[in-house]
C-alpha cells in the first residue's frame, strides 16, 4: 500500500512538472505570437498626392509613387511601426478631410500655418526648415516685396496655401494661377504666361539640376522667415501617439538631415 502511494505521488510530481511545462510553453509561444502579429497589424494609411513637388515625391510615368523625401520617412515610420504602408494619392484639396475623417493617418510636408484647420490634427516635431522662393525669369524686374508682385500672374500649386500672398489674392491684387506641378508652372514661366512662380528651395533646386528650360530663372528668396515642415497626424488614429513618437525617434537619429542631403541640390552661386 504504501509502495502504491509512493508511486502515485511520483506520477501525480511527474503530471505537475509537465503541465508547468507547457504552460511555460504556450507562454512563450504566446509571446512570439504577439510579436509576429506586429508584422500583420493595419497598414499606415499615408497621403502623398502627385501635387508634391520634387523632391517630396517621386511618382514613375505609370503614376505609382517611386520615390522621394516623403517615400523614404513613412516608410521607416512604418517600420517603427512594424506595419505595411497604404499610399493614398489624393488632391491636397482633399488632404485635410480625409486626415480629419482618419480616411488617412499621415499627411506631409506641412506647416499648421497651411492648412485651415490646424488644431484638428496633431502635429510632429519640426522636421526641417523650408525656404520660400520666387522664381522670375532674368529680364524681369526683382521681386523683393509684396508690392512688386502687384497686378501679376503668379503661377502656385493646386490646393496650395500662401499666407504671405493669401490676402493679396483675396482682394485680386495679384492674379492666383494653379497648375498640378512646379514643372509646368516653370514651363509657363518661361513661355511667357506667368510672371513670377511660387516654390519652395528644395524642390526648386533639386528640379534645376535635373531639368532644363529655355529661360534663365532668378529665385529670390521671399521676405518672411522660413518655415518649419511638419506632418500631420490624424487625431481619429488609435496609434496616433505612436506614430508621433516613431517620427521624434528618426529625427533624433538624425534621419531627416541625412534625407536634406540625399535630395538638396546645389544653390546656384
Amino acid at each position: 500500500m504504501k509502495k502504491l502511494q509512493a508511486v502515485r505521488c511520483t506520477v501525480n510530481r511527474m503530471i505537475r512538472l509537465w503541465l508547468l511545462a507547457v504552460s511555460l510553453g504556450a507562454g512563450q509561444a504566446g509571446a512570439e505570437g504577439i510579436q509576429s502579429l506586429d508584422v500583420l497589424s493595419p497598414p499606415l494609411k499615408a497621403a502623398v498626392s502627385d501635387t508634391n513637388a520634387v523632391p517630396f515625391a517621386i511618382f514613375s510615368a505609370g503614376g505609382q509613387l517611386s520615390g522621394g523625401m516623403a517615400k523614404d520617412i513613412l516608410d521607416l515610420v512604418a517600420q517603427e511601426l512594424r506595419s505595411p504602408v497604404q499610399y493614398l494619392d489624393i488632391p491636397r484639396a482633399r488632404l485635410e478631410p480625409w486626415l480629419v475623417s482618419g480616411d488617412a493617418e499621415v499627411g506631409c510636408f506641412l506647416n499648421p500655418d497651411w492648412v485651415n484647420q490646424p488644431k484638428r490634427f496633431d502635429w510632429t516635431d519640426t522636421l526641417f526648415f523650408s525656404r520660400q522662393l520666387i522664381i522670375r525669369r532674368g529680364d524681369s524686374a526683382p521681386i523683393r516685396r509684396l508690392a512688386d508682385l502687384y497686378y501679376k500672374r503668379v503661377g502656385t500649386t493646386f490646393g496650395f496655401i500662401y499666407p504671405e500672398l493669401q490676402q493679396a489674392f483675396n482682394e485680386r491684387l495679384i492674379m492666383r494661377d494653379d497648375a498640378q506641378s512646379l514643372q509646368s508652372n516653370l514651363k509657363r514661366l518661361a513661355q511667357r504666361r506667368l510672371d513670377a512662380v511660387m516654390a519652395v528651395d528644395l524642390s526648386y533646386f533639386y528640379l534645376m539640376e535635373r531639368q532644363q528650360f529655355d529661360t534663365e530663372f532668378v529665385a529670390e528668396p521671399i521676405w518672411s522667415e522660413p518655415p518649419g515642415v511638419f506632418c500631420a497626424v490624424s487625431q481619429q488614429s488609435p496609434r496616433r501617439q505612436a506614430i508621433l513618437r516613431a517620427f521624434s525617434r528618426l529625427k533624433a537619429q538624425g534621419i531627416m538631415e541625412q534625407l536634406i542631403l540625399k535630395y538638396k541640390g546645389a544653390a546656384p552661386t
